[in-house]
């Protein structure tokens, strides 16, 4: 017989094992007991697999070493097996508590004992008389119909108010620094920054000298003492003043011995270009520590350094770069503005001429040289702005203060704000401009008056009251269901209005 083998695991419990079960469709299911762990040693937890097992149609059996369920197993009827062939080879039996439910059930239907009541026969009740029922049955019908003509009629009733469009001219005043909406027309100017950035070059107009080539030439060194005097190369010598020439000889040598001994040595400036380039007589100090025994000048110019012209930025070019950066940051903020005010904000400051220069960076530098000056520049603008919300709540309040105790009543929804003149900043430093506000008005009427005027009337006569009561725009629809009704229903919940906000 065809058996499904399942394989514990050391953390199954009952509801794991009872889902592995639910897949199984056949008349046989062998638990398989792990060789480690402790799983199932319940007689409860067998007893409730038995059950679950017994439901499905299928015989239960184990395979376990575990003597602790194999005791278990035993007290609750379970066939218990020692390895697979084992349990496919010999025939399982039916477990004793399978024999107990059956003979139970037997037991049940041998011994079911017979019902101890008896019914008497109905004794046959005496039937009214023709002339009770026929009075009877009619005031039934009646009731049953004229509860029908309140509760089935209902009708809905289609209104057009008379709307009227008003309009108000407002003068507004935005404030900085203000933060109140009064009804004098007052709001609040709000501020915005907007902090834009970018990089712009242009070709430089100007040249500037750089260093070429040293300067050269030849110094005579003179001994003012008795001994001869070692000078070394690359001793550094310099003409007189705030801004000195240096100079480096180029060779090494000794004076003669005694006063007045005098060497030759050639020299270069230390650094190159026509500065280089000094007349005779004018390299006269020696920058060594034996420089007070020796006396040193050139009996001929120094020559050969030249200076070269490169491209340089000038003023103008700055002035230039500055001003063209300037108006394309004014661009970008403009665009930048619009999107950061939201549909039907006004932007009082026309002029950006509020604004703070946060960066501006030339390169290259002052005395540098270059072919491109680039511009590095950032700026911060400040604007004032009117929020559109600040308007409309404004212009709330004033269409509210126009029907106090009136017998219409705005519709709020409907108030929109035109803008009639540009902002003006005045000499109190607020902006001044005038708005007009429109919005619609229609008559108040409540409902369970409406309802007052026309409740159980004919379809005619609630017409005409409608008309004398109610500022409509054209007739009133009544429309009944059914259609055959000749009257507005009697009771209220069985009128619907449409339109006119009843």
């Amino acid at each position: 017989m065809k058996t499904q083998i399942i394989q514990l695991e050391a953390h199954d419990d009952t509801l794991s094992v009872r889902d592995k079960m639910d897949w199984s469709q056949t008349p046989r299911v062998l638990l398989v007991w792990p060789e480690k762990g402790k799983v199932l040693r319940n007689r409860l937890d067998l007893i409730l697999l038995e059950r679950f097992c017994s439901s499905h149609g299928s015989q239960l059996a184990l395979l376990t070493k575990d003597p602790e369920v194999q005791f278990q197993a035993k007290e609750a009827g379970i066939p218990v097996f020692q390895s697979r062939s084992e349990a496919q080879l010999q025939p399982w039996g039916k477990s004793f508590r399978e024999f107990r439910r059956q003979e139970l059930q037997k037991y049940a239907a041998e011994n079911l004992p017979a019902s101890p009541l008896r019914r008497e026969a109905p004794q046959p009740r005496l039937k009214p008389p023709l002339w009770i029922k026929i009075p009877v049955f009619t005031i039934g019908v009646f009731a049953v119909l004229t509860l029908a003509g309140f509760l089935l009629p209902s009708a809905d009733i289609i209104l057009k108010p008379n709307v009227t469009k008003k309009t108000l001219t407002i003068p507004v005043q935005a404030q900085p620094d203000e933060n109140q909406i009064n009804l004098a027309g007052m709001i609040p100017a709000r501020e915005l920054l907007i902090t834009v950035d970018g990089q712009l070059s242009t070709p430089t107009t100007g040249t500037v000298p750089i260093p070429g080539e040293y300067s050269r030439g030849e110094v005579v060194f003179t001994n003012l003492g008795e001994e001869s005097i070692y000078i070394p190369s690359q001793t550094i010598l310099s003409t007189e003043g705030d801004d000195p020439v240096l100079f480096r000889t180029l060779t090494a040598g000794s004076t003669p011995p005694g006063l007045g001994g005098e060497i030759t040595l050639a020299v270069e400036a230390y650094l190159p270009g026509k500065a280089g380039n000094v007349p005779a007589d004018q390299i006269t100090k020696i920058n060594m520590k034996f420089g007070a025994d020796l006396r040193v000048t050139n009996t001929n110019p120094t020559n050969g350094g030249t200076d070269l012209l490169v491209p340089a930025p000038t003023l103008v070019d700055r002035l230039k770069l500055s001003r063209e950066m300037t108006q394309l940051l004014e661009e970008t903020a403009r665009q930048k503005i619009q999107t950061e005010l939201a549909e039907g904000d006004i932007a009082l400051t026309d002029r950006l001429s509020d604004s703070e220069i946060l960066k501006e960076e030339y390169t290259p530098g002052d005395n540098s040289h270059g072919e491109l000056l680039w511009l590095d520049k950032t700026i911060q603008y400040r604007i004032y702005y009117t929020a559109m919300d600040d308007l409309e709540e404004l212009a709330g309040d004033l269409v509210k203060t126009q029907y106090a105790g009136a017998r219409y009543t705005p519709d709020l929804t409907s108030i929109q704000v035109l803008q009639l003149s540009s902002p003006e900043r005045h000499s109190d430093g607020n902006y001044h401009w005038e708005i007009q506000v429109s919005w619609v008005e229609s008559q108040i009427v409540r409902k369970e008056k409406v309802i007052d005027w026309i409740l159980a009337k004919p379809v005619h006569d609630a017409q005409r009251s409608l008309l004398e009561n109610l500022d409509l725009e054209k007739d009133p629809q009544i429309v009944l269901h059914p259609g055959w009704w000749p009257r507005i229903p009697a009771l209220p919940f069985r009128i619907h209005f449409e339109g006119g906000g009843y």
